[in-house]
């Protein structure tokens, strides 16, 4: 030891030999010179052993030999047992609550042995804690000295599927395939009986509230990539978002409009079921909606001799989830056949009906047309099966999320279902209420739901490991493998630092046991919390602050934590509270590196459990294009993206998705390289193409979107070049000024990906003083409710469909690259116009305050400098490309840029918060005034701040705001010529308008 240790070493023997003589002269041992510990008491040996390893783990903690120990690590007793000369020392629960690693334990049992009186020197160290060996705290994965056995599956259960698609085109066997997931994202909506009235459990801050904030992580990010990887993700909250619902019974009440039909030959003739069945009410108390009906059954054969059918009457066209339900037979089939019609085709299921009966199972999610379309919105369930003989079910089906429809007070939330606890969502699912979600048996919705969660896992799962009421209970049979609480802590650091990540589990279960039922060491669930935590956190250091915070792993008997009779743990992953942490966490590009740091430990986790090598599915692809070839081809490719934290995240093949027009995407096609070829495309329709990268791990998240498509007249007015260059996806703006901190939407709300689910309204107090009284009045970070039940619409990414559809109405043909692969395709020869999407691009200071997301760089300027050049036509819009381009922080570069290539200069940012644009001088013909979207809208985003442009020499002003009659369009005529927008072209709300305002651009352009 050298330097501060080797002092401290020095000094704690001094201690040490100055407590021995206290311990002689007070009677404990004898006054002659000692020669062994046989000299001692019991109790003098204990004083001596605690006081050195209390130094040790002092000194220990001080000078980082072992890690970050916790301050409050100590020695809680000794026992001396001389027959075998073992100290074996108790350390406290706060000792336990670091991450050990075989290194840092080796390293501070060094620290002990070295520090101990040299009556100790031929004696050996016990060392636990939570009554366990300190080996034992390491998890399995970080272990080279063998695996701790009591923490693996005493039996591995086999991967079962519940759900098959049978017309996915690649699927992997490996990784997650057949494993069961079980997730509760925080909160939500709830009725409180002492106040009478539906509320938050937790309280509005920083344009959100933690009853959704985990749910726009673990819905849009953590569940897909969950399911890429072929698990089976279960949510005790509904997990769409269609405020619309459908539900087809037997009767119609639910679903006017919307039908239920049979089909089948006598011999395997449906009849009603012996059990209770679904029944749709309106409104519910405290009924179980799965116990008020009914359901039909019949038997599986090898060839289709019945069938029933649901069709929905949907209300608005759009996506919906659709869920099944069935009944509980004993002799249910493991392969029931559902088809479900959408518009993007059909898509097959084989369901195993053996498990999860008399409860929603969801399908996925699809987009259905407005109406009545049997063709293109329907569900079918076939007799058909590789599993003759057996007992098919059939009882009601649900397209979308819908409202709240559990009663309290005479009345319903009122919000939609996704917004809920978990505790109605129970209910309205069929859940048992004393077992699962009527825990408290009082007037408590609050108990029940954070208490319930858990007991919906074990009833899941189902004997042994059912409710701990009565864990005997036969539940539904799904072999759950994990379960995780996500939530995000609570904690103010006035130092504008980071609170950073909490794990929480039980190494006991509700009864003070050890073991799972099936004998397994409840300590697997700090395997997973180490594993998780370490995940997180060593990714986000790495993506996105050094300085991230790992905060403690506690053993706690929270409900959510002991109560799961699976390996589960509850996580805190930030502090929603603290400003520093929540200018990541609205980011979300932050929110899908969370997610797949959460997904990766998991995979590691059960990797270790089942004995599997975790392959981590592949980034999203990019670098997207879709040109047209010849004889009605369309060349799509892309390049796989490289993932710097994982090496075995590379792809080893492709599956390509296609929609025709407005319709849904289809099942896709497998390919093993960067690139295909689509044939045969109609004249005067629109083709779009996403991307995913599959390999073992499985298949990785959406690419955006690029479309193609060919004029309908046989002699075309030319071929327009579309550049998706919105890529922007970004947190709100925010402000650090004094002792003022918060998030200020009202000057840039940021761009959510998709849609933000999690977005409650502006924040209002941004005082970092202003105290905390109660969720009503939370202090610093409040924020209003403006928004909270609706969804935030940001970059769905798929804006090449929208600009393409009315330049093919305008007589051209056109292809689409995004802008990282516009290089080389800037053919004036080949493309009349160049169609640049810019959206809400711009320079933005991102995570880590790196600039991202600027609307024209530089390589950008370089290839329309050259596609002017070459004798073609500029058409760009976007609500920032005059003040990122050539606004007050520009440079020069950018301003000459802007006036000599593109013809304009800046005037103002905000220009108006209205969208009302003028033509002038009969620019638009007869259509003297356009819209675009500047309010919270379900179908595009909205425009809060669009540009005011000047033109430069040689251009002129075609459209002006009418608010102020600033210049909202300048273009400068023909080949070689440009023409500008200061709001995006595709936020125009009419498709007339839109059309004919391309038309006469392109015109113009021409």
């Amino acid at each position: 030891m050298t330097g501060y240790s080797s002092i401290f070493a020095s000094t704690n023997r001094n201690l040490s030999a100055l407590l021995v003589a206290v311990l002689i002269a007070s009677g404990c041992a004898s006054s002659g010179p000692i020669v062994s510990a046989d000299e001692l008491t019991d109790q003098a040996l204990s004083a001596l052993a605690i006081a050195d390893i209390q130094h040790s783990i002092e000194g220990c903690r001080l000078s980082g030999c072992a890690g970050d120990m916790d301050s409050a690590s100590a020695v809680d007793s000794v026992r001396i047992d001389r027959a075998s000369r073992t100290l074996d020392v108790a350390l406290n629960d706060a000792f336990a609550q670091v991450a050990w690693r075989e290194e840092s334990l080796a390293s501070i049992t060094r620290e002990f042995e070295t520090n101990m009186n040299p009556l100790f020197s031929d004696w050996d160290l016990r060392l636990t804690s939570l009554g366990v060996t300190l080996e034992r705290l390491i998890p399995n994965l970080y272990r080279n000295d063998g695996q701790d056995t009591s923490k693996l599956p005493p039996s591995l259960h086999p991967a079962i599927r519940l759900t098959t698609d049978l017309d996915r085109p690649w699927r992997s066997d490996a990784t997650l395939s057949g494993r069961h997931i079980a997730i509760w994202p925080s909160h939500g909506w709830y009725y409180e009986y002492q106040l009478d009235r539906w509320e938050w459990q937790r309280a509005r801050l920083f344009q959100t509230v933690e009853d959704l904030f985990p749910m726009s992580i673990v819905v849009p990010y953590l569940a897909p990539m969950l399911e890429g990887a072929g698990a089976f993700v279960h949510m005790p909250r509904e997990r769409d978002t269609q405020a619309a619902e459908v539900i087809v019974d037997l009767g119609e009440e639910g679903s006017p409009g919307s039908r239920y039909m049979e089909i089948a030959e006598a011999d395997v003739a449906f009849r009603t079921g012996d059990s209770p069945g679904f029944a749709y009410r309106p409104e519910l108390f405290d009924e179980n909606p799965f116990e008020l009906g009914s359901y039909r059954i019949s038997r599986t054969a090898e060839v289709a001799t019945a069938s029933a059918s649901w069709i929905p009457h949907i209300p608005t066209s759009g996506k919906y989830a659709v869920y099944i339900a069935y009944g509980d037979e004993d002799n249910a089939t493991r392969d029931a056949r559902y088809t479900v019609y959408h518009s993007g085709g059909t898509t097959r299921f084989s369901v195993d009906q053996r498990m999860k009966s008399g409860t929603w199972v969801y399908l996925g999610t699809f987009s259905f047309d407005e109406g009545v379309n049997p063709d293109m919105a329907r569900v079918d369930l076939s007799n058909l099966s590789s599993d003759p003989g057996k007992v098919i079910s059939a009882d009601a089906v649900r397209f979308g999320g819908g409202m709240g429809s559990i009663s309290r007070g005479g009345q319903t939330s009122g919000r939609p279902r996704f917004t809920e606890g978990a505790r109605y969502y129970m209910q309205f699912a069929g859940m048992p209420d004393t077992l699962v979600y009527n825990m408290a048996e009082s007037e408590s919705d609050y108990i029940d739901d954070y208490r319930g969660r858990a007991e919906w896992v074990n009833y899941l799962r189902g004997a042994p490991f059912g409710p701990n009421k009565d864990r005997s209970t036969r539940g539904l049979g799904v072999p759950i493998d994990l379960s995780l609480a996500f939530h995000t802590d609570a904690g103010i650091t006035k130092s504008d630092a980071l609170v950073g990540t909490l794990m929480i589990y039980s190494s006991t279960g509700t009864e003070g046991e050890r073991d799972f039922p099936d004998g397994m060491s409840r300590f697997a669930n700090r395997d997973f919390g180490d594993i998780l935590q370490t995940t997180i956190v060593e990714d986000l250091r790495s993506k996105y602050d050094s300085t991230w915070t790992r905060r403690a792993i506690w053993d706690r008997d929270y409900s959510e934590a002991v109560r799961p009779n699976v390996p589960g743990v509850l996580l805190e992953l930030l502090s929603h509270q603290n400003f520093a942490d929540m200018r990541l966490g609205l980011d979300p590009r932050f929110k899908f590196d969370v997610a797949r740091s959460v997904y990766k430990g998991m995979l590691r986790f059960l990797a270790g459990q089942y004995g599997f090598e975790p392959v981590v599915q592949p980034l999203p692809v990019w670098h997207m294009k879709a040109v047209l070839g010849i004889e009605g081809a369309i060349r799509v490719s892309w390049q796989p993206t490289v993932d710097p934290l994982e090496s075995s995240a590379m792809p080893t093949g492709y599956v390509v998705y296609t929609r025709t027009g407005t319709s849904g995407y289809n099942n896709g096609q497998y390919v093993s390289d960067p690139t295909f070829e689509y044939r045969g495309a109609e004249k005067g329709v629109v083709y779009g193409f996403r991307v995913t990268a599959v390999n073992e791990g499985g298949e990785s998240m959406l690419s955006e979107e690029v479309s193609a498509g060919r004029a309908k007249a046989d002699e075309t007015e030319g071929e327009v070049l579309i550049v998706a260059a919105f890529d922007r996806i970004s947190a709100p703006s925010h402000v650090e000024y004094g002792p003022f901190r918060g998030f200020t939407g009202f000057l840039d709300e940021g761009v959510p990906d998709g849609y933000d689910m999690s977005y409650v309204g502006d924040q209002y107090d941004f005082d970092v003083d202003s105290p905390w009284l109660d969720d009503d009045s939370p202090g610093h970070g409040a924020s209003y409710s403006t928004f909270e039940t609706q969804l935030l619409t940001g970059n769905t990414f798929d804006y090449p469909a929208i600009h393409g559809a009315a330049i093919l109405a305008a007589g051209y043909s056109f292809s689409t690259v995004s802008d990282e692969a516009l290089n080389g395709h800037a053919d004036a020869d080949r493309f009349i116009v160049m169609d640049v999407i810019l959206g809400e691009e711009k320079t933005t200071v991102g995570p880590g305050r790196l600039q991202d997301f600027e609307a024209l760089p530089a390589p950008m300027r370089e290839q329309i400098s050259g596609f002017i050049d070459g004798g073609g036509s500029v058409m760009i819009s976007g609500a920032h490309v005059a003040t990122d381009l050539a606004g007050p922080s520009s440079n020069e570069e950018g301003r000459s840029f802007a006036r000599d290539v593109l013809g304009f200069s800046w005037r103002t940012d905000h220009a108006v918060e209205n969208g009302q644009v003028l033509s002038l001088n009969g620019f638009l013909g007869e259509l003297q005034k356009i819209e675009f979207n500047t309010a919270p809208a379900a179908w595009i985003y909205r425009v809060e701040s669009p540009d005011a442009l000047e033109p430069a020499e040689h251009s002129e002003t075609l459209m002006r705001y009418a608010d102020n009659n600033m210049s909202a369009v300048v273009g400068r005529k023909g080949r070689g010529g440009s023409l500008v927008m200061g709001f995006p072209f595709e936020t125009i709300g009419d498709a007339r308008a839109r059309d004919l305002v391309m038309q006469t651009i392109l015109a113009f352009l021409k």
